[in-house]
């Protein structure tokens, strides 16, 4: 199989797997019904994947990976910091209020006690695969006198804070629904001039 046929392949399981899990939940997704709705067969998925548990832990490690590029992309780079944050917050906020971040928290949430499997993948595949990227972004702006503080991890977090709000529980709970893209970039300029506002040199 073609390299560009396999990645593509994959990136369709990947997002079967999120449609079934959203429809189905977790106890209920099971390997042959994502690969029947995938036109796959189940030997691939498990010669992919291995197991359900790592075929979702492929979906947060993709889901980390396109916000910790942004970051990653200013971290040698020069671009203002307001900017840089604006870029990372647009893409964190557009990746945890939308449907495939939502679904697997609900997922993870809901088998807690179950499952708790999925929560510790979510973690350490999701949050501690990308929130030590912005950190180190943070430190180097504070380094070269862009920013002020005494904790990278607590500034980081409040970042965050001032991105999402409340904006996560209520998506969580079916409450809001996924942001627009006009939204989202108010909302990544909004926290990134709040964030200056306190850490600003």
């Amino acid at each position: 199989m073609k390299e560009i046929s396999r990645a593509a392949r994959r990136d369709r399981i990947l997002d079967v797997a999120v449609e079934t899990l959203a429809e189905r939940g977790y106890r209920r997704t099971t390997m042959l019904e994502v690969a029947r709705r995938a036109s796959a067969s189940k030997e691939t998925l498990y010669a992919w994947f291995g197991s359900k548990p790592r075929l979702f832990e492929a979906v947060i490690l993709r889901n980390a990976d396109s916000v910790r590029s942004v970051v990653e992309g200013h971290l040698n780079g020069d671009a203002p910091v307001e900017a840089a944050l604006a870029d990372f917050g647009r893409a964190l906020a557009g990746l945890l209020l939308g449907e495939s971040a939502v679904a697997i928290n609900r997922a993870a949430i809901s088998e807690a006690r179950t499952a708790p499997e999925l929560g510790r993948i979510l973690s350490q595949s999701g949050r501690e695969a990308t929130l030590p990227v912005f950190v180190r972004y943070l430190e180097r702006r504070r380094s070269d006198g862009a920013l002020a503080f005494d904790d990278a991890v607590q500034a980081a977090e409040a970042y965050i804070g001032l991105l999402l709000g409340d904006a996560q529980v209520r998506r969580l709970l079916g409450v809001m629904p996924p942001p627009g893209n006009a939204e989202l970039e108010g909302r990544a300029r909004l926290a990134s001039q709040m964030f200056l506002l306190i850490y600003g040199a």
